[in-house]
């Protein structure tokens, strides 16, 4: 497999890992209730008996033992996968994980830049916003009402904004079209030992008949 049918793997063994063990972090997936009834101690000649009260239509598995197992089985791939990724990833020229780190943040760059490019210097005069008192000429105090001009002014070079956001697009773009020859052109020594279009159920059944 290439090195992007790799991470799909990975992906999926972490899908497993985490489907699994949540249910066994669950009491009643993992548990049976019975009740014993003790009759003979109450009433003479009465049976004791005992009743099976356990919800079966809330477990999805009932050999919990064989999930325990898979769960061991998942980890072991985990690693051989991680291994096998690292391998193949020590022959690339480029740092794949920092070249997609670093191309995450030039993204959100140009995003806050494209933002930033929307905005332009104003003004706005908003009529008998502002107030004030005075005294008049007979010595009361008396309000009075005046216009205020809002004044937005951009603290930043529009032209170089709009330079920046071409310049690393364009590099974002190269990193990306670098990645995605790694990804596919990288062959990673591993094989995926189980069906990915299956259910986690159907994948364990298949586990559980070997």
């Amino acid at each position: 497999m290439n090195l992007k049918e790799a991470f799909q793997a990975q992906n999926k063994l972490n899908e497993l890992f985490l489907h699994f063990t949540n249910y066994l972090s669950v009491t009643r997936n993992v548990t049976t209730i019975r009740e014993k009834h003790f009759r003979s101690k109450a009433a003479n000649g009465q049976i004791d008996e005992t009743f099976d009260v356990t919800n079966y239509d809330i477990k999805v598995y009932t050999d919990i033992n064989k999930v325990i197992d898979f769960v061991l089985v998942l980890i072991d791939e985990r690693e051989k996968l991680a291994n096998a990724i690292k391998a193949a990833k020590s022959k690339l020229e480029i740092d794949i994980d920092a070249a997609v780190d670093v191309n995450k943040k030039r993204h959100g760059t140009i995003d806050t830049l494209r933002e930033m490019r929307k905005l332009k210097s104003s003004s706005l005069l908003r009529r008998n916003a502002g107030s004030g008192y005075v005294f008049n000429n007979d010595g009361n105090q008396t309000e009075y009402r005046y216009d205020v001009e809002v004044v937005t002014t951009i603290d930043f070079d529009r032209n170089k904004v709009r330079d920046l956001v071409t310049k690393l697009q364009a590099k974002a773009d190269e990193v990306s079209a670098e990645i995605d020859a790694a990804l596919i052109n990288t062959t990673v020594d591993y094989e995926f030992p189980f069906d990915s279009h299956a259910s986690a159920a159907e994948i364990l059944e298949d586990f559980s008949a070997k």
